[in-house]
């Protein structure tokens, strides 16, 4: 069942937003390391960050995918994260 075409607007929106996100967590992080103690310190939180970047940028290019028209079984198949990939895959399948 294809979407009404106001949705791939919508998912390229919000691919943006997602995309910005992922910038400002890249930069606070990057603000925080320049503190080497701070850094030292809380190293496993900080990578926290990365993670949270990477998801960030794969939800950006779900959306894109999807705003382009992609199905989404297809478009899930392509995330490379494998645990946000079983979450997504496991929501798709409560639908179908």
């Amino acid at each position: 069942m294809p979407f009404h075409p106001s949705v791939y607007p919508l998912c390229t929106a919000m691919a943006n937003e997602w995309r910005e996100m992922r910038h400002q967590l890249e930069n606070l992080a990057a603000s925080l390391c320049t503190d080497a103690a701070f850094a030292e310190r809380h190293v496993e939180s900080l990578q926290l960050f990365d993670a949270l970047a990477q998801q960030a940028d794969e939800s950006a290019v779900l959306l894109d995918r999807l705003s382009g028209g992609m199905h989404s079984n297809e478009a899930l198949s392509l995330v490379r994260l494998d645990m946000m990939q079983q979450r997504l895959g496991a929501a798709l399948g409560e639908l179908y």
